[in-house]
């Protein structure tokens, strides 16, 4: 016990021997901003803005700090500023705000304390109006020590926000045919949820803003003073506010409100449209019932501006006239830095085939990223990503076509249509089915050629899952087309059945049979110069394993490098076909037909109704302005789809453009 006394004793002596080195290293004491960059901007709605200043260093010394907002060192250094950094900033004067300190003392061991610069909200906002030029320049000297010559000076840009609805107004139309059931009995959808936006040009830090939504009859003169022809007050029910109150959450810049238009208040006892007058209803969000909360208390805003604070949303009658119309919905363009597809993560080259369903875009990338998208029909800013987790590592790409497959078993995908996408192989392509839909992985359909030829860059369906024909086109030879016969599987195995030696030439091609007769339609080849009416010499549906020699006649040279989609609507006959006349230039073209009448005739005779270009937004002309992107010979596809009363059509320009069009009744 007493050796375990004496050598503590022993250590306790020695260690008042050692030097204190704790401090070893560290600098002297010295003032500076806590802030990161000098400019630091704040919102004049708030009233305040505070800044921090640190003691660094050792902790040795008291000191204190003076702070100035004026003075020949102040002037200079906003001068400095302006001058290295490009800006005109323009010092406020020092009545529009305090300071709460113009010296701070700092004890030994201190190291940070906040200079708070205030103001009245609301007479600074007037004050500096829409300019974003004024700042309060601030300067931290000290005689008692040294102060950071790079973080001394700060400038508060003070902001002011101005809130606006961004749409000023929203017109609909009402057709018999927006309302009533298609001859099918397919009943359009009568409610439309329209969503408006709210915007501030510059955030409140922390503060979060509440508005009332209303719509207000009592603007209603104002809306007909421009309008084309008087308007009533929209009955009840017409249009109805889903988001009594819209929030800018704190922090936020931004919200969005909803308002639905329902349509079947326009409708009589019968279910017909009667023609109405045209109604409008003032959505108007309500600045004097303004809350605002700042970290979840209530919180006195003031010196808010105003935009726009109303929309007008006018409900019209038309009366259906039975004709045909072909409009573009949308189109996303390429730009001269990068192809069309880069506005969801997509890669360039890669966009050369498409298919379309009820509700998406199907566009799979020709890599080995095995990227799928899937591109909704209504909103194209909505766009998610289609499983792909059973997709294999095989072929010279993983995933190339997709396609839209008729579908009329239950127990697959709930009966509706599947998609299948093929691979791209040397010899034997694979098939991915997405019999379950596509927010599962896809079923495995291999297929067995027994030859090694390049298959999958694009292919074609006839028929239905069920019972009907896979083309896929021979790249490597002239020997023309495989098929394959559907029976309702979508894993497994299937087996080449035989071959037509359409398209006559190398590289990727199709053949696209006639709806009603899988024995005869054109064939082309992708960046080829020659296009043809084939005639199978043998049923391709029932061909057993022999080749195929069929009669090919040559087709106009309109017809060069095209894909085909077939359609009867509204009585009529239209074929939709693709026309790659360069590299930067690709059109959609319409012709129309008469009911009856055979495809071929419609064809030879070539009646354009509706022509339009996939690298801009132009209809109908002869000359277009050539794409700031260009694609591959193998670059163009479209794909057809009956929605309803509609008939919609994809159409894609590998690195130019894709647009979604609709043929409709009026």
């Amino acid at each position: 016990m007493k050796k375990t006394f004496f050598y503590i004793l022993s250590l306790l002596v020695l260690s008042g021997c050692i030097r204190d080195d704790r401090n070893y290293q560290m600098v002297d004491d010295s003032f500076s901003f806590t802030a990161r960059q000098t400019l630091l901007q704040t919102s004049v709605h708030t009233g305040s803005c505070p800044v921090g200043i640190a003691k660094n260093g050792k902790g040795q010394t008291a000191a204190a700090v003076t702070l100035t907002t004026s003075g020949t060192a102040c002037v200079e250094a906003l001068a400095k500023y302006n001058e290295e950094n490009g800006t005109a900033f323009s010092a406020l004067p020092e009545s529009a705000y305090t300071l709460s300190d113009t010296r701070i003392a700092y004890d030994v061991e201190e190291v940070v304390k906040d200079l708070t610069v205030s103001w009245d909200p609301a007479a600074l906002a007037e004050q500096i109006g829409d300019s974003p030029d004024y700042v309060i320049p601030v300067l931290v000297q000290s005689s008692d020590l040294t102060v950071n010559p790079e973080k001394n000076f700060v400038l508060i840009q003070v902001l002011r926000s101005s809130l606006s609805v961004t749409q000023t107004g929203l017109e609909r139309t009402v057709t018999s045919k927006n309302v009533e059931p298609d001859p099918q009995g397919h009943q359009p959808v009568l409610q439309e949820t329209v969503t408006l936006d709210l915007e501030s040009n510059n955030a409140i830090k922390n503060v979060g803003i509440e508005f009332p939504v209303l719509i207000d009859n009592a603007l209603i003169p104002a809306y007909n003073e421009t309008a084309e022809k008087p308007a009533q007050a929209a009955p009840e029910g017409l249009v109805k506010i889903l988001t009594p109150v819209v929030s800018i959450p704190e922090s936020g810049k931004s919200a969005t409100f909803k308002v639905e238009i329902d349509k079947s208040v326009l409708l009589g006892p019968d279910g017909k449209l009667k023609e109405f007058p045209d109604y409008v209803a003032p959505v108007r969000v309500d600045k004097d019932g303004v809350r605002a909360s700042r970290k979840g208390e209530d919180f006195a805003l003031r010196g808010l501006d105003f935009g726009n604070l109303v929309t007008y949303i006018g409900i019209h009658y038309k009366k259906s006239t039975g004709s045909v119309v072909i409009t573009r919905e949308w189109g996303k363009f390429s730009t001269a830095d990068a192809s069309w597809n880069a506005y969801f993560g997509g890669t360039a080259g890669s966009d050369r085939n498409v298919a379309i369903d009820d509700d998406y875009i199907y566009v799979a990338e020709t890599n080995k990223t095995k990227n799928l998208w899937a591109i909704s029909v209504t909103n194209p800013s909505q766009v998610r990503k289609v499983p792909v987790g059973t997709v294999k590592d095989d072929g010279i790409f993983y995933l190339s076509c997709p396609r839209m497959l008729k579908n009329s078993d239950a127990s697959i995908n709930g009966g509706k249509d599947v998609l299948a996408v093929s691979n791209m192989a040397e010899g034997d392509p694979t098939l991915y089915v997405y019999d379950r839909g596509t927010y599962e992985d896809p079923s495995v359909l291999n297929m067995t050629t027994w030859a090694s030829r390049r298959l999958g860059d694009t292919f074609t369906a006839w028929g239905s899952l069920q019972e009907g024909t896979l083309f896929f086109k021979d790249f490597n030879s002239a020997q023309g087309t495989v098929t394959f016969l559907l029976s309702g599987k979508t894993s497994g195995t299937l087996y080449l059945r035989g071959r037509v030696v359409a398209p006559p030439a190398t590289g990727a091609g199709a053949y696209f049979p006639f709806p009603e007769n899988v024995n005869a339609g054109p064939c082309t080849t992708r960046g080829g110069k020659d296009s043809w009416m084939c005639y199978a010499s043998k049923d391709l549906y029932s061909l057993e394993g022999a080749d195929n020699n069929p009669t090919l006649n040559p087709l106009s040279g309109y017809y060069t490098d095209a894909a085909f989609r077939f359609i009867e609507f509204n009585g009529k006959r239209y074929i939709a076909y693709s026309r790659q006349v360069s590299s930067t230039d690709g059109r959609l073209i319409v012709i129309e037909g008469q009911a009856g009448e055979s495809w071929e005739s419609i064809l030879e005779r070539r009646s354009v109704v509706y022509q339009a270009a996939i690298q801009e937004n132009a209809e109908m002309q002869e000359d277009y302005n050539e794409s700031p992107c260009s694609s591959g010979n193998s670059g163009m596809d479209l794909d057809a789809r009956q929605v309803g009363g509609d008939v919609y059509i994809a159409v894609v320009k590998q690195n130019v453009g894709l647009s979604l069009f609709k043929i409709t009744v009026e």
